[in-house]
């Protein structure tokens, strides 16, 4: 049961992910700036705004393969990265226990083993509400699938998702249920968009902080690697008195392969324990370049640099994040460093370790599941060392 809790704290994301064609009151304050705000480029602008259909699924593909980074979890991993020939066609391994258990991703193909036969609305409900249809009825989804932040997004962002899902080629890739050590009663309840930060009173940019709430807190990861989460079973999955402040240990994902040990980062303002003394600049060059302030690599799961996931955020977004984790208040929280990567003695490129993944900072942990279960490359793919880490060293 601990070690239970250790891999699924480690949350990712994974995408499974009505409808309005305006942003949807679930966006809340920065929801509705974000959404809509979300700059145009890659995404396609404020989701189905665009006016077409090719416009959202432009959209979609831009949230699933860089925003949510949802390929980390759902793409199985070779010895060289993702395989991409079964893009999103699950990890039926993504998490293995000693006892044997699995939880794996689902397929999100156009494949009757994925999500060929499902509804709009079930595909939304799963990726939102975090529960599925059975020939029994309703189930809940494992909380490693973090529905519960995604649950905020906008309805055209939920609504791109969807349509761009539409359009994966289909995979044949069926994914066995999962253990019963993965059981869970009831779906985990969504986090509070009050809970969410606000930008500081004071910050200057507020319309790009807020659309950057809705990036990191809403639709992304960032909030849900970048904090603690809490003992199955708890009333809520992360410690939302904590919020972006950091302490999510990913250790035991690589533990048999990089044997590094990353802890997610304080992201607040906190000028002793977090970014306080970071720039803008310095918060976007992480996300672009997968380089820390004093120019370390970032540790994995953390999908950044130029092939990570976050390395294809558009430099409008990149700003937007970057304005609102500068923007945190703070929140004393010290993390120990315990994080060098690449790491020492090797494992720098390819290694055979745990996952790009993972949700990216914040979500990654599951990322290195993989990992964990023998399944995952080290975020191979990324070449300068899969720096994908939130976290760990100087991680952001």
């Amino acid at each position: 049961m601990v070690e239970w809790a250790v891999l699924v704290s480690a949350s990712v994301l994974a995408v499974a992910c009505s409808s309005s064609s305006s942003s949807s009151g679930k966006g809340g304050a920065g929801g509705a700036a974000g959404a809509a705000g979300s700059h145009a480029g890659a995404g396609g602008g404020s989701g189905s705004g665009g006016g077409t259909v090719a416009a959202l699924q432009a959209r979609g593909k831009y949230i699933v393969d860089h925003v949510a980074a949802c390929g980390d979890c759902h793409t199985p991993m070779g010895m060289n990265g993702p395989i991409q020939s079964m893009y999103l066609a699950g990890n039926p391994d993504f998490i293995v226990l000693p006892n044997g258990d699995k939880l794996g991703t689902r397929n999100l193909t156009n494949d009757e083993t994925g999500l060929k036969n499902r509804t709009d609305a079930e595909i939304k409900d799963m990726f939102l509400n975090g529960t599925r249809p059975t020939a029994t009825g309703m189930e809940p989804l494992n909380p490693t699938m973090p529905y519960y932040v995604f649950h905020n997004m906008s309805d055209d962002d939920a609504n791109a998702i969807v349509a761009y899902l539409r359009t994966v080629p289909a995979v044949t890739h069926d994914i066995p249920r999962r253990g019963a050590s993965f059981e869970v009663p009831a779906a985990a309840p969504p986090v509070p968009v009050a809970s969410i930060p606000m930008p500081a009173a004071t910050w200057p940019d507020q319309a790009s902080a807020l659309r950057g709430r809705y990036l990191a807190g809403q639709i992304g990861v960032c909030m849900e690697c970048h904090t603690q989460h809490l003992a199955p079973g708890s009333a809520t999955v992360l410690d939302e008195t904590k919020l972006f402040a950091g302490g999510e240990d990913f250790s035991a994902l690589f533990a048999a392969t990089l044997h590094i040990m990353p802890v997610s980062k304080n992201l607040t303002s906190d000028s002793q324990t977090g970014l306080g003394m970071w720039t803008v600049d310095d918060v976007a060059n992480v996300l672009k370049q997968g380089k820390a302030k004093d120019g370390t690599g970032i540790c994995p799961p953390m999908p950044v640099g130029p092939n990570g996931a976050f390395g294809g955020l558009t430099d409008g977004d990149v700003t937007d994040i970057a304005n609102y984790i500068k923007s945190l208040p703070p929140v004393t929280n010290m993390i120990a460093d315990m994080c060098v990567f690449p790491p020492m003695g090797g494992g720098g490129a390819g290694g055979a370790g745990g996952g790009a993944g993972g949700a990216g900072g914040a979500g990654g942990g599951a990322a290195g599941a993989a990992a964990g279960a023998g399944g995952g490359s080290a975020g191979a793919s990324a070449g300068a060392g899969g720096q994908s880490g939130v976290g760990g060293a100087a991680g952001a």
